[in-house]
């Protein structure tokens, strides 16, 4: 792919979403490794986040987990994008910090569960704030205990009892190491 423009990704990801090509063929078009994605997808996602351009960012986000594309190199920018309300991947962004289980980012997700962002604000079931709690609870930290205590004091019974289910399933032995 000689011009790596987020147009021909999008293009190839629909059409491997069809099952119109491969995931190798996918893997072929688009950048020669997973190094070059990496450093490609986090350009673009710094340039989104710049831009407050949700459509790319929904698209590189996508990338990300259509690639299997698992990299602290993401972190600093998805965290960054945690604290935005312009975009919609709020779910997706925790749940692949939950899936790295970094104790760097237990702050970016306490963050997150404690946003009480206007799209989220309909929804009493706090399924966001559930995503982040589980997050916390796999980190699983001494650090990641205390956010989730300090979750138990929302005035909000729901957000209460997500923390309480970490807090209960979690022994919060491994070492906070940043």
């Amino acid at each position: 792919m000689e011009k790596n423009n987020l147009e021909k990704l999008e293009n190839l990801m629909w059409k491997k979403y069809k099952k119109q090509i491969s995931f190798q063929q996918l893997q072929k078009e688009f950048l020669k490794n997973d190094d070059e994605r990496i450093e490609y997808i986090k350009t673009e996602l710094e340039k989104a986040y710049n831009e407050k351009n949700g459509h790319s960012v929904d698209i590189l986000i996508s990338a990300i987990y259509m690639f299997e594309l698992y990299s602290e190199k993401f972190v600093d920018i998805l965290c960054k994008l945690t604290k935005e309300e312009w975009h919609g991947k709020h779910e997706d962004i925790v749940f692949y910090l939950q899936q790295l289980e970094l104790p760097s980012t237990i702050d970016c997700i306490y963050e997150l569960a404690i946003s009480n962002f206007e799209k989220y604000r309909w929804d009493d079931n706090f399924a966001l704030v559930r995503k982040c709690c589980y997050a916390l609870g796999d980190i699983n930290t001494p650090k990641a205990k205390e956010k989730l205590e300090l979750l138990l004091q929302s005035d909000e019974e729901m957000i209460r009892k997500h923390a309480m289910e970490q807090l209960t399933r979690c022994d919060f032995t491994n070492k906070d190491v940043e």
